[in-house]
């Protein structure tokens, strides 16, 4: 029986916090008559604050998607007392550039190469299906991974073990893991990290910038460094 290994896609295979921070700093310059005089690190910041509250929010079903996409530009120009009437409008100017930034993190192609002559792989995402799956194949991941568990489709998001037994089952099928080792890669602590290890999967923790970490997990500064983890 083949090891299940599954892996966290944005900040771990895919480079997201680097192409919102592109895409944002192309926008903030497009528009740049709606945000004046503020800095573009103070939009930045507060813009992060705001989506992090929103999915927050999101998934403990307390707001719809429809509301996390009006707000999230809506809410942080709001709080810089700037027109959150353009809020629509921003929003869909910072998508389209977004796309075009997304870049792997080095050694996600070696890493998945690897994982798939060593275990049946697979991705395991919170975010909306129409991106994440725009990213999988922008980049043909698919040509390792055969198993996409995403939480719009699931009706769950990590850290939730409902997730987590979705990609079981996905893999496995309703009868369950039959025994496999479930290896799990991700980028963060409580939502990866801990989300894993309740579920019964061995958690490993990308953590390229080395920070200190609230508890001890395997971890990996550079995605091919979990290679010899995936046996």
């Amino acid at each position: 029986m083949k090891n299940l290994l599954f892996f966290d896609l944005d900040d771990t295979l895919l480079d997201h916090a680097g192409a919102e921070a592109r895409a944002q700093r192309e926008t903030f310059s497009a528009f740049g008559e709606l945000f004046g005089a503020l800095s573009f690190g103070e939009w930045l910041g507060a813009y992060r604050q705001a989506n992090v509250r929103l999915w927050t929010a999101y998934g403990r079903a307390e707001i719809g998607r429809e509301e996390l996409h009006r707000r999230r530009f809506a809410d942080p120009l709001s709080s810089f007392g700037l027109d959150a009437g353009a809020a629509e409008e921003v929003g869909a100017a910072y998508l389209e550039r977004y796309r075009r930034a997304w870049r792997l993190n080095d050694g996600a192609e070696e890493l998945l190469a690897a994982a798939a002559e060593l275990g049946e792989v697979g991705i395991l995402s919170n975010g909306f299906r129409e991106l994440q799956r725009a990213k999988i194949a922008r980049f043909g991941l698919e040509r390792w991974v055969r198993h996409v568990v995403l939480s719009e489709e699931v009706g769950a998001m990590k850290p939730a073990r409902a997730i987590f037994d979705a990609a079981v089952r996905a893999a496995c099928g309703e009868e369950g893991v039959d025994g496999r080792r479930k290896l799990y890669l991700g980028d963060h602590f409580e939502t990866d990290v801990l989300g894993a290890r309740a579920a019964g999967w061995f958690p490993v923790l990308y953590n390229p910038g080395r920070g200190a970490l609230p508890a001890p997990v395997v971890h990996v500064a550079r995605l091919t460094d979990a290679i010899p983890l995936l046996a």
